[in-house]
């Protein structure tokens, strides 16, 4: 017998950084719903974070960033081979900010 595929939440409430700096932030999350899944890609060549961990949404588009909080962690499990993804947890605007907030799933 078959079993479905399970994740494990291995990060709670991190909010997406650098959202302020994507074009048309707002409306593009207009669009997104909670649960809403989100590519997490390794940026090992970014010249200001050895970390870095590029937030992607469903059309591969980058919205942000993993926050700093936590971006190592991220990344060694990326660069482990693992399967790991944003969920979408909150969303609101503050202003010219458009505040994520995700959740982190570690895959099968």
């Amino acid at each position: 017998m078959t079993t479905a595929p399970q994740s494990i939440c291995v990060v709670e409430n991190t909010t997406v950084a650098g959202t302020r700096h994507i074009p048309a932030m707002a409306e593009r999350a207009a669009a997104y719903q909670t649960g809403e899944r989100f590519a997490l890609v390794r940026d090992d060549g970014n010249p200001f974070d050895p970390w870095a961990v590029e937030v992607r949404d469903g059309g591969n588009e980058r919205i942000g960033y993993v926050s700093c909080e936590c971006n190592e962690f991220i990344g060694r499990l990326l660069d482990g081979g693992k399967s790991v993804e944003g969920r979408l947890a909150a969303k609101e605007q503050i202003g010219a900010w458009t505040r994520l907030v995700m959740e982190v799933h570690l895959n099968d």
